[in-house]
């Protein structure tokens, strides 16, 4: 599955939670999320469709601070046919603003597709975004975005197909 694909599915699922502060990063088939800013509603709306051990998820109440979520490819194909199934039965009354997570992913995601990414990390704050990201066969990169940057990106298509815009051009 793309990473546009897989980062919109987390990005709902974030969404969903009421996250609004996280770290995700992809080094593997897997994608590792960790937040401090998550209540016992959302983690359990987050842990609940996850494949995750019983026992790390009792651990894990004990800590409030960083949770971590993983969310394995089996997991993001399972939210994803739910999120579409939930799209079909909807109208399209949500505001983009709520959507900015999954949209702002979802636009990260698809230019780590063209850009042939096999590693990221995400921190997405309150105020920027900032990515950290490794091109197969490639060095690594990291680029900062105001917040109003991705409401952006998300608006302006023509911005979005930019590849130049987010990323460096490629060393030849």
């Amino acid at each position: 599955m793309s990473h546009a694909r897989s980062l919109r599915v987390i990005g709902q699922s974030l969404e969903t939670a009421r996250v609004l502060t996280f770290e995700l990063e992809k080094y593997g088939p897997q994608y590792m999320l960790w937040t401090d800013s998550v209540t016992e509603a959302g983690e359990a709306i987050l842990r609940n469709p996850l494949r995750q051990n019983k026992a790390a998820s009792q651990d894990a109440r004990h800590s409030q601070a960083n949770r971590v979520f993983c969310f394995s490819p089996a997991d993001i194909s399972r939210l994803d046919a739910q999120a579409q199934k939930q799209r079909r039965n909807q109208s399209l009354s949500a505001t983009p603003t709520a959507k900015l997570i999954s949209h702002g992913l979802r636009t990260l995601g698809d230019h780590f597709d063209r850009m042939q990414v096999n590693a990221f990390r995400i921190e997405w704050t309150l105020g920027s975004v900032s990515i950290h990201y490794q091109r197969v066969n490639g060095p690594g990169h990291t680029k900062k975005f105001t917040i109003e940057e991705v409401r952006e990106l998300c608006a302006h298509p023509s911005l979005r197909r930019s590849g130049l815009y987010l990323f460096p051009p490629a060393a030849t």
